[in-house]
């Protein structure tokens, strides 16, 4: 109870502010990354009382079900891809790895989209090197978008490329703006939050990516019923993406692109 009155203390003031504008409403999407190794916390998640996306790790114990759960609760679903990170962490089963050509690359896409059939997008889990590699990048982006997915950059790195070349194909993309959840004390949980809404205030939109904690889960549990009254619209991530025109030049152009 004491931390409730402390998050809610926290929060509040900031949301009243905003409140009384006269602007259109600024939207907020939340994606929960690495859902698939604990059915309780998946299930959290997917009982949210909000459009939360739901992004699976494919080949993990429970994703199957849960991205099944999830589809049905009407929560947005990505397959969350393991990619190869600069300090060569060991990947999750199926994961894209470093050095691989492209039928490789391509094959275990199409074993990950296969393991969660309900997905709408991808978004890439850690990823600090793959996402900087143009050519790969243009690999999987073509891929995703045979299969009419979108694609959220976790912006793991910096220097990533991801979401350039993504439009370069005219990919529907988007990018995260905030990591709700790095520290998961609730007071920098709910100060990324405030982060999260400031920038869609200025913006229009914004988008923030969490975890499964139990910090995270009890926060959102607490603060998504508040987003009516805040003046504040939590929609699915699909509707804040950005899709650029796209010439077939520029297309097949788009693995060439230099960070």
């Amino acid at each position: 109870m004491a931390r409730r009155i402390l998050t809610l203390a926290l929060l509040l003031p900031g949301l009243l502010i905003s409140s009384v504008s006269g602007l259109a409403a600024p939207r907020i999407a939340i994606i929960i990354d690495d859902l698939g190794y604990s059915r309780q916390q998946g299930q959290a998640i997917i009982d949210l009382p909000a459009p939360v996306a739901c992004a699976v790790i494919p080949f993990s114990p429970h994703g199957r079900r849960l991205a099944e759960r999830a589809s049905l609760a009407g929560k947005e679903v990505l397959v969350h891809m393991p990619m190869a990170t600069q300090g060569h962490q060991k990947l999750d089963r199926g994961g894209l790895q470093n050095g691989m050509d492209q039928p490789q690359l391509l094959e275990a896409v199409r074993q990950a989209l296969g393991q969660i059939p309900q997905a709408r997008g991808l978004n890439n889990h850690m990823g600090s090197a793959l996402t900087e590699q143009p050519q790969t990048m243009g690999w999987l982006m073509a891929e995703l978008k045979a299969h009419q997915l979108f694609f959220v950059d976790s912006r793991t790195s910096s220097h990533t490329v991801a979401q350039q070349v993504a439009q370069q194909v005219g990919l529907p993309s988007a990018r995260r703006d905030v990591f709700l959840d790095n520290n998961r004390n609730p007071v920098s949980i709910n100060q990324q939050f405030n982060r999260l809404i400031r920038l869609a205030r200025q913006h229009g939109q914004a988008i923030a990516i969490g975890h499964p904690y139990p910090e995270t889960v009890h926060y959102l549990q607490q603060v998504l019923p508040l987003m009516e009254e805040a003046g504040i619209d939590v929609v699915p991530v699909s509707s804040l993406l950005s899709t650029p025109a796209v010439t077939t030049a520029t297309s097949q152009a788009s693995v060439n692109i230099r960070p």
